[in-house]
């Protein structure tokens, strides 16, 4: 017999399974309208295919992980970093070649590079601030926000300079000057002219542009002030610079890697330049320009 509250039963019954269809149904087009937001144009993604990657994970809170025989690069969530790390993907294979080419592996193994999140992420991580873009850890190199450096146009040749900074430390055993390990790197990555540029606003403000070797090796090894470190990275540079008037860059490797298998500064600088160390110090801090 059929009851008004048998009627009552049913129909709420058929309210509860109707509500948790809906439900199901505006989950499935949350969960749509999310990747759909996430998706990034295959034709931006295209030069994944010339990668080889080995590995290619995101995760919406951790962000990604871009991997191939050589290179791992984590980067933060969110889909434009998703682009901006295929961009620098690219930058640091091709900064990894010329590397490679020039002065060796910087690593026995795989290179990790780390994008930072933003700048106050950068900043806890690596003690730095915002001018001074990455920071080598064994390894790894932490940098400042990928699309920071894109947009300040230093991606390619910062990369590049900091893999050639690990490239000559392995040569070296950790023995090369850091006056010569900076400038060589920054040589190689084609990093001269900003260097050369960065240091024009601090000789306009009479600041004393030509350090003493040991207030040079201080400054670039503390990069705490951003006047004392440009104007060491100038001062380096305008040393290499001298250095090559009479020697070659492969000269200069050539130091690198006796040092590296035991050889003193005297004993290196007097086999390659012809005069020991000192005096080689000496020689390319001359600058009549100054």
């Amino acid at each position: 017999m059929v009851t008004p509250r048998s009627i009552a039963i049913v129909l709420l019954a058929y309210l509860l399974v109707a509500s948790l269809i809906g439900c199901g149904k505006e989950t499935e087009r949350e969960e749509a309208s999310s990747t759909e937001e996430f998706r990034i144009p295959d034709s931006l993604l295209a030069p994944l295919q010339g990668y080889k990657l080995t590995r290619d994970d995101y995760h919406p809170i951790n962000g990604g992980v871009m991997e191939n025989a050589e290179i791992v690069l984590h980067y933060p969530a969110s889909a434009i970093a998703r682009y901006v790390a295929v961009k620098t993907f690219g930058m640091a294979r091709i900064g990894l070649r010329t590397v490679i080419e020039r002065i060796g592996r910087p690593a026995a193994g795989k290179i990790t590079l780390i994008g930072s999140k933003d700048l106050d992420e950068y900043k806890f991580l690596t003690r730095k601030e915002w001018w001074y873009y990455g920071v080598i850890q064994g390894d790894t190199i932490y940098f400042e926000p990928y699309d920071i450096m894109i947009k300040r146009g230093i991606a390619q040749m910062g990369i590049t300079q900091r893999m050639a900074q690990m490239a000559l430390g392995r040569i070296s055993n950790d023995r090369l000057p850091l006056w010569m390990r900076e400038s060589v790197a920054s040589y190689l990555a084609g990093e001269g002219e900003i260097v050369t540029i960065q240091v024009e606003e601090f000789k306009r403000q009479n600041w004393d542009i030509d350090p003493s070797p040991e207030t040079l090796e201080r400054d670039l090894g503390t990069a705490e002030v951003r006047a004392d470190t440009r104007i060491a990275f100038s001062a380096a540079f305008r040393m290499l610079e001298k250095l090559l008037e009479t020697s070659s860059i492969e000269d200069v490797l050539r130091f690198a890697r006796m040092l590296g298998t035991g050889d003193s500064l005297d004993d290196a600088s007097r086999e390659v330049f012809g005069c020991d160390y000192k005096t080689l110090i000496d020689r390319v801090r001359v600058d009549e320009d100054l």
